[in-house]
């Protein structure tokens, strides 16, 4: 009785999965639509060509060659940090070390421009390089000394004597500069232009005799043309004739 038990339990176990499996078969067939009607992409080939013109759309990139400037500069840092790995071998920096030894190439170049600078600046080799440059021995803040409390007369009659024509016109400039600022034409500062000179000097029958006399001046002394000596004889005698004019004048109140 319990064998015949077992075998009824043993074939309706069997047929329950052979059933669960012809189930699971059934579920998995594939089913195709047979009835919709299906439509062939076309693509808009006008669309595409504006695509193949926009440069948001263009992914080759051209490949540019490294310059000499590159090379350089990829040498150099190859360099640092060979130099760096020799000094401190294995050593891992933290970060404010780090930070250090990132900008000590920039700090060395700094000291280096600074240094050049400071020489340059201490043995100036401007005049053996490019030559004396003919200039006249008087600076600005000479100049206000000179008009102010100088004898003019006998520092034009010394550069005559030099035959430094170009300073004895300077001389001059600097004469009809003080007689004007004398009589009250003008009120005489060093650091004041011909223009503001002109600007200031009322007398109609001056004007364009100083006007002429101030062009002639920076022509010859800014311009540092040579002066021969018939050429300032001219000058000297255009400077004599309005200073002679001026000084009948009376003086300023």
């Amino acid at each position: 009785m319990r064998i015949f038990l077992i075998l009824i339990f043993t074939l309706l176990s069997c047929s329950t999965f052979y059933g669960q499996q012809d189930t699971v078969v059934e579920r998995t067939k594939n089913v195709f639509d047979t009835s919709s009607t299906l439509q062939k992409v076309e693509f808009d080939r006008e669309r595409i060509s504006d695509f193949k013109k926009d440069d948001s759309f263009n992914y080759i990139y051209e490949i540019e060659n490294d310059s000499w400037w590159t090379r350089f500069k990829r040498w150099l840092s190859l360099k640092y940090n060979q130099f760096m790995e020799w000094l401190f071998g294995d050593y891992t920096a933290n970060s404010l070390v780090a930070a250090f030894l990132l900008i000590l190439p920039y700090i060395f170049v700094a000291v280096i421009i600074g240094l050049i600078v400071w020489l340059f600046i201490r043995l100036n080799p401007g005049p053996s390089l490019l030559g004396d440059p003919e200039t006249g021995s008087v600076s600005f803040n000479e100049e206000e000394e000179i008009v102010r409390s100088q004898d003019i007369s006998s520092l034009i009659e010394s550069a005559i004597k030099d035959k430094d024509y170009r300073l004895a016109v300077r001389y001059y400039y600097l004469q009809l500069l003080k007689h004007l600022n004398e009589k009250g034409l003008i009120h005489y500062e060093f650091q004041k232009t011909n223009s503001e000179y002109l600007a200031e000097i009322n007398e109609e029958s001056y004007k364009p005799t100083v006007k002429k006399l101030m062009r002639l001046y920076d022509f010859i002394w800014y311009g540092s043309f040579s002066v021969s000596e018939n050429d300032f004889a001219i000058a000297q005698n255009s400077f004599r004739e309005i200073e002679n004019s001026i000084l009948n004048l009376p003086n300023e109140k």
